[in-house]
């Protein structure tokens, strides 16, 4: 399965890159096809139309929507800012309105450094994914104290942690897989 992981955060010092690169490495790790599209590299305008209907004249824009449209499955990766999601993920999100999200099965990972885990942002982009046509995975992966379970590169430090991490990747590929058409 073709797995694109947004990490949806352009911030410096940002935590929830550890969350995308351990991502990446379990899912390869389950013989899955998974890359990354980090907001961060695509040097992101505010939002002012469509992608498409309105030019950016950023290349990379166009590499990230062929690679939305390719992937079977996404997982969008997020901390929590002010009680939400990154307004950058909101933004890249907005960029392409629902056409490369369109009835694809969308996983939610969302990250702080504090001990809820950004169940705020999780459930706000619960409903967005739905409002881009999308499938949210009901379980979803809250990460509190995030620098106690990953280190900067992704490796994952708990037993504890590697189960919840576990569990959460087993529930998504099950079910993103209903919607794989052979």
């Amino acid at each position: 399965m073709n797995i694109t992981i947004v990490l949806g955060t352009a911030r410096e010092g940002r935590l929830s890159e550890r969350a995308a690169f351990m991502l990446e490495r379990q899912l390869a790790a389950k013989n899955q096809n998974a890359t990354i599209i980090d907001v961060a590299q695509l040097d992101l305008e505010i939002f002012k139309g469509l992608h498409g209907k309105y030019e950016y004249n950023n290349p990379k824009l166009d590499e990230a929507k062929t690679q939305l449209e390719t992937a079977d499955a996404m997982i969008f990766v997020t901390p929590e800012y002010n009680g939400s999601i990154a307004s950058s993920l909101k933004n890249f999100i907005d960029l392409f309105a629902k056409k490369p999200f369109d009835g694809k099965p969308i996983g939610v990972c969302t990250v702080s450094s504090g001990a809820m885990g950004g169940i705020r942002a999780a459930y706000q982009l619960q409903q967005i994914i739905l409002s881009i046509f999308a499938y949210p995975q009901p379980r979803m992966l809250t990460i509190g104290n995030i620098q106690n379970h990953l280190d900067s590169e992704g490796a994952i430090l708990t037993d504890d942690f590697a189960k919840k991490t576990e569990q959460f990747l087993s529930a998504f590929l099950g079910w993103a897989g209903k919607f794989i058409i052979p």
